[in-house]
């Protein structure tokens, strides 16, 4: 048994029933007969059921009678043949104890045969947020969204504040003349003549002034496009634009969130120590607290932010002590530093390089996978519970975290601070930043879900990033990926791209490259041809096979901010433009905002709230059909007595006949008319 296999056992149950009788006769009966339930959500009544045949021939066919709490009669929902076994997902309601009571009755030459009533229960061993699942994200990158309150925007040395709408590619003269003057200043370099020049030695000193304000004031745009939770990139204070340079998770930055002028530089305020007692709220803590955070709640949507807990920025505060005192620091030991014989610091292990810009925290060994040091984790201890609950309310708090490079912090310290993420809030949620399979992180003991990388690959794949790519190795591909507990598939973050990767869009239009590869303009050279252009039409119509892709499949898709506008980019930082608000034109023509994307996302994310689908989508189960051609993918989702087949058709000239696979199911006779009919729902996705 592989060590995949372990949980699956684990969150099983077998019940042995001792008594069946016929509805309509008893006369037929057998004994330890074997029902499998796997418990998925005992708030929903969500579970998987596995049900073997009575003895003999002539079963043709199952159903269960679920009871559901508050309904005066059961469901009735028909079992799907699952290799000896009949199957399929259930669920009763919110309105339940945890348990589920159901029968399951079978058609026999004798009658109807009733194995049952039988009880279970529906809650796993590990329970992940109901809230999450099949939840449709918003990723938002602050400084890049819209800028409501100019009071606040950036003003420290070195910044060139651009308009919102400039073209991102031109560095005009006023920007030039900046960068030389801070260049002098400051002490950094301006080569003109290294790969990018002028633009790449320019664009990461340039600040849009992005803020909370923005958000705010555009969240009933992002709740349009069917979102119901929102992801933010880091919201505490930092230098650099993209904020993972931590000077101090114990406030969100003044440039974000303050509601007047901001200071110009970060200070640490002076009666603030390590101890939590001594935090003050700032403005932008409070407007981040106390007007976004239920402004969002409001609209039906949850917010988590990131937690970078792997490493800061030289500016973060504890760092700059050790700086200023050397070995006397009583932060000496939080950092990795090396110091002189006077005790001086002389060099320091970061994340990016050497001596660079983010300096990591100081891991420690331990019986659990290695730990941080104590003096850190206490600390990062205490500013998760700053955020979670503040001032001890776990009611006006964030609903979860994005953990950065979660694989390079020691496990130890994760499974410590699971246990008290769900002691602050039994319902939060975790979300790992792992680009690869994360079994060994997903087992309950330290993330509920990942940022699902793995989807994207084999989805752009097939969709044209690596050309040949068959329906059948996407199909593999997914069954790969989709091997969790299935309470962990159901939250996983189904992304296409992020801020860390080259936009969908002119991914898909430089194809032969791989999914994110050599996608940096700044480090290519000219002969190596890369079209960061706005794509032809062709090139959004296949993006929107992947956008149809993520909305109906198994998972919590992700939409990254702008997407819904056509926004192109190349690997950062081209893929973290402003936001082309409509209200913001003109823009240059690659750059125009596309009102039609926005419609389409809508109506694809949309779904997940239907009242009849959205159940279906949101916790289903999947399957794969073989469509019998390697440029048509399809699957079924599957919940009570429902079932949606989706078939996505990626080719430019030929057609598919998806009546076959309607026969296939038994929706219809073969050549017939597709059928929709209350217990069977398709799409043909095409371009």
């Amino acid at each position: 048994m592989t060590s995949d296999a372990r949980p699956r056992v684990a969150r099983t149950h077998r019940l042995a029933t001792l008594l069946l009788c016929a509805s309509v006769s008893c006369g037929v009966a057998w004994s330890e007969e074997e029902v499998f339930v796997t418990p998925i959500s005992g708030g929903l009544g969500l579970f998987d059921l596995q049900a073997s045949p009575p003895p003999g021939a002539g079963v043709t066919g199952a159903v269960v009678l679920l009871d559901r709490p508050g309904r005066g009669t059961p469901l009735e929902a028909p079992l799907r043949r699952i290799g000896d076994r009949w199957g399929g997902r259930l669920m009763a309601g919110e309105d339940g104890d945890g348990s589920v009571r159901f029968s399951v009755v079978w058609s026999t030459p004798e009658g109807r045969v009733e194995q049952g009533p039988i009880e279970a229960s529906a809650e796993p061993e590990f329970p992940t947020p109901d809230w999450a699942k099949g939840a449709v994200w918003y990723q938002i990158f602050p400084e890049r969204f819209r800028n409501a309150n100019p009071l606040n925007d950036p003003a420290q040395p070195g910044v060139f504040r651009p308009a919102w709408n400039s073209p991102w590619f031109e560095v005009s003269l006023a920007e030039v003349e900046a960068n030389w003057m801070a260049s002098a200043s400051l002490g950094y370099t301006i080569d003109p003549d290294v790969p990018g020049g002028f633009l790449y030695n320019s664009v990461w000193h340039r600040r849009y002034g992005g803020d909370l304000q923005g958000v705010v004031e555009k969240l009933d745009h992002i709740r349009s496009l069917g979102v119901t939770a929102i992801y933010f990139c880091p919201v505490f204070e930092a230098r650099s634009m993209h904020k993972y340079d931590a000077a101090d998770f114990r406030h969100i930055d003044a440039n974000l969130g303050h509601t007047g002028v901001p200071r110009v530089e970060y200070e640490v305020h002076p009666d603030e120590t390590v101890d939590p007692e001594t935090w003050v709220w700032t403005p932008a803590d409070t407007y981040f607290l106390e007007v976004l955070l239920p402004e969002a709640r409001k609209r039906g949507m949850r917010v988590i932010i990131d937690g970078v807990w792997n490493h800061t920025g030289r500016e973060f505060w504890a760092f700059q002590d050790v700086l200023e005192h050397g070995a006397d620091s009583e932060f000496a030991e939080w950092f990795q530093v090396r110091f002189d014989e006077e005790g001086q610091v002389v060099g320091w292990r970061a994340w990016d390089r050497e001596n660079g810009y983010l300096p990591a925290f100081r891991q420690v060994p331990d019986s659990q996978g290695g730990n941080l040091h104590p003096e850190v984790k206490r600390h990062i201890f205490d500013v998760t519970r700053r955020w979670m609950a503040p001032d001890g309310d776990a009611a006006r708090g964030i609903d979860g975290w994005r953990l950065d490079v979660a694989a390079e912090v020691p496990q130890g310290f994760w499974r410590e601070w699971h246990v008290l993420v769900r002691e602050i809030n039994p319902d939060a949620l975790t979300i790992a930043e792992i680009w690869f399979p994360a079994t060994d992180f997903l087992r309950g003991d330290q993330f509920d879900a990942q940022m699902n990388y793995p989807f994207a690959y084999p989805v752009l794949s097939w969709l044209g990033t690596t050309p040949g790519t068959t329906a059948a190795q996407l199909r593999r591909a997914l069954e790969a990926v989709f091997i969790q507990r299935p309470e962990v598939d159901l939250v996983q973050m189904n992304q296409l791209d992020s801020h860390d990767v080259e936009r969908i869009y002119p991914m898909l239009n430089n194809p032969g490259r791989g999914y994110d590869q050599q996608a940096r303009l700044f480090e290519r050279p000219a002969a190596d041809r890369y079209d960061p252009t706005r794509p032809p039409e062709e090139v959004y119509r296949d993006a929107m096979l992947g956008v149809a892709i993520q909305a109906m499949y198994i998972g919590a898709p992700m939409i990254y901010y702008g997407n819904e506008f056509g926004m192109t980019g190349a690997d950062d930082p081209d893929n973290r433009k402003p936001t082309p608000w409509p209200d913001q034109s003109p823009y240059h023509p690659d750059d125009e905002p596309m009102p039609e994307l926005v419609r389409e996302y809508a109506s694809w994310f949309n779904l997940r709230s239907d009242p009849t689908l959205g159940p279906v989508l949101r916790y289903g189960s999947v399957r794969h059909l073989d469509a019998g051609r390697e440029d048509v993918f399809a699957f079924v989702r599957q919940l009570n007595e429902l079932e949606v087949l989706v078939v996505v058709n990626r080719s430019r000239t030929g057609a598919y006949d998806a009546s076959g696979l309607l026969w296939t199911l038994g929706w219809g006779a073969r050549g017939s008319e597709p059928v929709a009919t209350q217990s069977a729902r398709w799409w043909l996705i095409r371009r």
